[in-house]
C-alpha cells in the first residue's frame, strides 16, 4: 500500500503499530506493510546463519559496484522476470544460493580464503555469468574485479 502524508515528510521508516514503513528509492514512494509474524524454526535458523556467514565475507566495494552495475543491466534487458530484482544483495543472494546448488558448497561456513583457494565462480561477475549461477548481460565481459 501506497501511503501519503498531508505534512511534507517525504521518507520515514520504521514500525509502528504491526506496521513497517520504508521508502523505496525507485518508485519515489514510502510503501506500508503489515510486520509479518513468523514462528521460529530450523529453516528460519539455517537461513540467518547463511545471511551472517555471507555477511562475513566483507564484498569489496569494487565487487559490489560490479554487482550494482549488473543488476541496473539486467533490469533494463531482462523484461517483466528482472523487475522483481531491486538491489545488489538480491543478485548476490542468488549467485550464492546457485553456487551452493551447483557446486556443493555449504553456505553456512564458507569463507573468502576457501573462495580464493579453489577459485569458485562467485569471485567475480563475469565467472559467474560464464559459469551459469546468474543470467547473461550485455558488457558482462567488463565485470571482472574481485570479490
Amino acid at each position: 500500500m501506497e501511503v501519503q502524508f498531508k505534512n511534507l515528510l517525504h521518507a520515514y521508516s520504521g514500525k509502528c503499530d504491526g506496521i513497517v514503513y520504508y521508502y523505496n528509492r525507485r518508485l519515489n514512494k514510502v510503501i506500508a506493510r503489515r510486520l509479518p509474524e513468523t514462528k521460529p524454526h530450523k529453516q528460519n535458523l539455517a537461513l540467518a546463519a547463511i545471511s551472517r556467514n555471507l555477511k562475513k565475507l566483507n564484498v569489496s566495494d569494487a565487487y559490489r559496484a560490479d554487482l550494482k552495475i549488473y543488476t541496473e543491466m539486467y533490469r533494463l534487458e531482462g523484461g517483466a522476470q528482472a523487475q522483481n530484482t531491486y538491489s545488489w544483495s538480491n543478485v548476490f543472494l542468488k549467485l550464492m544460493f546457485a553456487l551452493a546448488k551447483t557446486h556443493e558448497v555449504d553456505l553456512q561456513s564458507l569463507t573468502r580464503d576457501q573462495i580464493y583457494a579453489e577459485m569458485l565462480p562467485c569471485i567475480s561477475v563475469k565467472l559467474a555469468v560464464e559459469a551459469g549461477l546468474i543470467a547473461p548481460i550485455s558488457g558482462y565481459e567488463n565485470l571482472s574485479r574481485l570479490m
